[in-house]
């Protein structure tokens, strides 16, 4: 079908506000979601070399400046060489000790071999060894494909997405075949071309990770480029009611940080293992070691089931102390050290035998001299408001150099009393 592009323009180059296409269909800017989308969508299946039959050179380039690139006579235009690497993939987040990390199949692209001259060749062939006249390229040199949504539950759309890297413009992706390899989804294998090509939707009867790749041909220069994509989890009976909590969220660097998930459950199915990522653990417990202080750490577990299904738990987020380096420390009773709003951690290294000779007991934390009604917190305590808050804390914690967290809501001056 010919397709049309009618651009209305006021004197000075001002592109118009629709394209028709076809057969009068209307493409409206707000049902694109790509920058380009709207003159690529228009100029989809047309070759690059007759575009400056169909609109003013410079009002495309003002509204797809992709569209262009490259764009030189047929007798002079050459194929950009696919660089060797392993690009970071984009599907997937950057691996932290925090975060859910979904592994994915990559390898190294290796690039096409083009044939030695002396002279400047316009046009290069590639070489390849192959009983076939397509010559392959491997890789992710010209862009990266996953699903839009990295989990999704039963019976839901998968939607698989290409996406372009700097190698392969707009005008190289309208000129090619996109073949996407779903083998266990309803639709194994579609071929689309054009800028539609880069999306395809299928669906999974069975629940668990699933894998597909994209085959991109491009007609202008007849090479094909396979591409791994990310993986997508369908999930089957759901998991709820996890928590991760941590044991202590302020744990000195001796002892360390320690989290345990608790309410998990299936119906219909058996919570079967737990994956822990930032940390070191063994069914529903983990421990993660600190050598210093102001260490953060906030561990993701994928608890998972019978059913295939994977559910991503956040857990506490703890950060270290070291009470042989303390910001704060008190050494004697009632002398006032000052404490900022929030949480911090006192040490506290009174003598043995200050409270009366008996190490045994109860003393009090009083703080005061904030200008106003302050409350402290000492782990699942809080005192009342008051212009001088107290709590009270055992006498044994008190000594060699035992660390507390406190939290205070207005800045004030704290003491250990009798």
């Amino acid at each position: 079908m010919n397709k049309k592009i009618y651009a209305g323009m006021i004197t000075f180059g001002v592109a118009a506000s629709f394209w028709a296409c076809g057969s009068g269909e209307i493409l409206k800017p707000d049902e694109l979601t790509d920058k380009n989308a709207l003159v690529i969508a228009a100029l989809e299946d047309q070759e690059p070399t007759k575009l400056t039959e169909m609109v003013n050179l410079r009002v495309l380039d003002t509204l797809c400046p992709d569209c262009l690139k490259g764009t030189a006579s047929s007798s002079s235009r050459a194929i950009p060489t696919p660089r060797s690497s392993s690009s970071r993939n984009p599907f997937v987040n950057s691996s932290s000790s925090s975060q859910l990390i979904i592994n994915s199949a990559t390898s190294s692209s290796t690039p096409p071999v083009y044939e030695s001259s002396s002279s400047y060749n316009p046009n290069p062939v590639p070489v390849y060894s192959s009983s076939s006249s397509t010559p392959v390229v491997v890789g992710e040199d010209i862009g990266t494909c996953g699903p839009e949504t990295p989990t999704v539950e039963s019976g839901a759309k998968v939607i698989w997405v290409f996406k372009n890297g700097k190698d392969f413009p707009g005008n190289m992706m309208l000129n090619s075949d996109f073949t996407w390899t779903t083998s266990d989804a309803n639709v194994p294998t579609a071929t689309i071309g054009g800028y539609k090509g880069r999306i395809d939707t299928v669906t999974y009867a069975a629940s668990g990770k699933h894998n597909a790749s994209v085959s991109v041909f491009v007609k202008t220069s007849g090479a094909t480029y396979n591409i791994s994509c990310t993986p997508v989890q369908v999930n089957g009976a759901p998991i709820t009611g996890c928590k991760c909590t941590a044991a202590d969220k302020k744990p000195d660097v001796s002892v360390g940080g320690s989290w345990t998930v608790t309410g998990c459950t299936s119906a219909g199915a058996e919570i079967t293992g737990y994956e822990w990522l930032g940390a070191v653990g063994d069914g529903p417990t983990a421990t993660q070691a600190f050598t210093k202080k102001n260490q953060m750490a906030a561990p993701v577990v994928n608890v998972s089931n019978n059913d295939n299904t994977v559910q991503p738990v956040q857990c506490d987020e703890v950060v270290s102390v070291d009470a042989t380096d303390p910001d704060y420390i008190l050494t004697e009773q009632n002398t006032k050290i000052e404490l900022p709003k929030g949480e911090s951690t006192l040490v506290l290294d009174l003598p043995s035998g200050w409270h009366g000779g008996a190490n045994t007991g109860t003393c009090t934390l009083r703080c005061d001299d904030a200008g106003g009604p302050v409350t402290i917190t000492v782990g699942t305590q809080s005192s009342k408001a008051d212009y001088s808050a107290t709590l009270s804390i055992p006498v044994e914690n008190t000594m060699n150099k035992s660390a507390i967290v406190v939290g205070l809501d207005l800045a004030a001056k704290c003491q250990i009393a009798y």
